[in-house]
């Protein structure tokens, strides 16, 4: 952080017998709709699907259809058959990573 960014940093922060200027809320709004703007850039404007087909879990967890596969056959990951299409619960996948998830090692150290 630059020291311009330090002083700036002081002077944001706010005591009770202070005023609150228009131009203070206009800076807010700007800085708000910039936040905004990144987020829809990031999301490319759609919001998440809840069920997503095959390729986009393919593409999503970086994976071969024969690892996929393998998932759905071994019941590791929840599936919808719908026609010919599979379709998957995108909260479905966050929970088969939280489950396979391992936990960090505490710090230990040789005594």
């Amino acid at each position: 952080m630059t020291t311009k960014g330090k002083e700036s940093e002081k002077r944001d922060v706010m005591f009770k017998d202070q005023l609150v200027t228009a131009s203070d809320l206009d800076n807010f709004k700007a800085d708000m709709l910039d936040a905004i703007r990144k987020m829809i850039i990031s999301d490319q404007g759609l919001p998440a699907k809840k069920w997503i087909k095959s390729s986009e879990v393919r593409k999503m967890l970086d994976i071969s259809p024969g690892k996929l596969h393998m998932l759905r056959a071994s019941r590791k990951l929840a599936f919808m058959r719908l026609g010919g299409v599979i379709y998957y619960d995108r909260e479905d996948i966050i929970k088969m990573f939280e489950s396979n998830k391992t936990p960090a090692a505490k710090n230990s150290i040789n005594r």
